[in-house]
């Protein structure tokens, strides 16, 4: 009877001491996640490094995976120590941590089953070569795995409904937002301006040149859709701080410059050309108050154009480059109208505006 008794209060005090719903956000978690996820993009980054110079051999076990991976089991440990401090507070199991950041700790745990999976790839089907690197499924589901936690900043800000203001409250999403754009192009570095700049200095002789001009031609749109995409994407959903274009467009552009750094390095000049148009996408963002649409749809031309203009006239000043005129000039402003179209799916009234 007293057994009886003494669980039936121990039930009764569980039961009050359990808190409904999930935790709030503090800004060290919010931090913390931030920083773990670019310790594994810069893994990522120069594990892509190694491969394009040739620094990596037939084998899984690599520096440049033990980056990567390490940051891999630091997210993990991160979650798994938070998720028991809540519910040790009293937040059911699969309540115990932010909500937006479930789905992070789901990522987690997915890349870890992604590498395992890669291994195996490997040892079934050998290592991959060139572009393969980029389009194996054991690679995309790392791809996307990473995509899962790294954008949990973002995740989380959105979920609170607020448009934000400055730099202090809105650099944990805009990094998660860049985190998420970087690993976008490094996928598709393949077909991106940035890291296959040299492509465009000298044709090999023995290329069939209308399938090189194909080619150079998508090195070119797809990053100034991807971009522009990702840069419309946020301005729908928060006010976005003086630099913010600039931060974006310059660290992904240096990013992908430095994947390929060997080849690209002769050509650094073309940086100057994503930091122009990002000045030029602030200056317009800025302009918004008074007529928020017409602005954004000046800047989703602008900034692609002006980063491709700007790209071609360094080149052409410097070694030159095998394109016509015809060409260089007509693709930027293919560049921009890419960008004006993305921005013609924006409407007035899905602009959050300055409080």
């Amino acid at each position: 009877m007293a057994l009886r008794e003494d669980l039936a209060s121990g039930t009764k005090a569980a039961g009050a001491g359990r808190r409904e719903g999930y935790p709030a956000v503090t800004p060290a978690f919010t931090w913390t996640a931030l920083a773990l996820g670019v310790w594994v993009l810069l893994g990522a980054i120069v594990d892509i490094h190694a491969h394009n110079h040739g620094q990596v051999d037939e084998t899984f076990f690599t520096p440049f995976h033990l980056l990567m991976y390490s940051g891999i089991a630091a997210n993990g440990l991160f979650y798994v120590v938070m998720q028991y401090r809540y519910v040790a507070r009293g937040h059911r199991l699969l309540q115990a941590l932010p909500k937006a950041y479930l789905l992070s700790f789901g990522g987690v745990l997915l890349f870890g089953v992604g590498g395992v999976f890669d291994l195996i790839w490997h040892t079934l089907f050998g290592f991959e070569a060139g572009i393969e690197a980029l389009v194996s499924p054991a690679h995309l589901l790392l791809a996307l795995s990473g995509l899962l936690f790294m954008s949990g900043p973002l995740r989380s800000f959105l979920a609170q409904g607020e448009s934000g203001q400055g730099w202090k409250v809105l650099f944990p999403p805009l990094t998660a937002a860049l985190m998420a754009l970087t690993l976008a192009t490094l996928f598709t570095g393949f077909n991106n301006v940035w890291s296959q700049v040299d492509r465009y200095v000298a044709l090999d002789p023995d290329s069939n040149r209308r399938l090189a001009e194909a080619y150079t031609v998508a090195t070119v749109l797809m990053p100034a859709a991807l971009m522009t995409g990702a840069l419309l994407f946020l301005r729908r959903r928060m006010v976005l701080p003086v630099g913010a274009v600039t931060y974006l467009l310059f660290t992904n552009a240096l990013i992908m410059f430095f994947i390929r750094l060997e080849d690209t390095a002769p050509h650094a000049p073309v940086l100057l050309a994503p930091l122009l148009a990002g000045v030029a996408g602030d200056w317009l963002l800025a302009r918004e108050p008074g007529s928020p649409l017409p602005a954004l749809r000046q800047g989703a031309f602008a900034v692609p154009f002006i980063m491709t203009f700007g790209l071609f006239v360094i080149l052409q000043s410097g070694a030159g480059i095998w394109w016509s005129t015809h060409m260089w000039i007509g693709v930027s402003f293919m560049a921009g109208a890419v960008g004006l179209a993305l921005a013609g799916l924006v409407l007035a009234e899905d602009l959050p505006q300055p409080s």
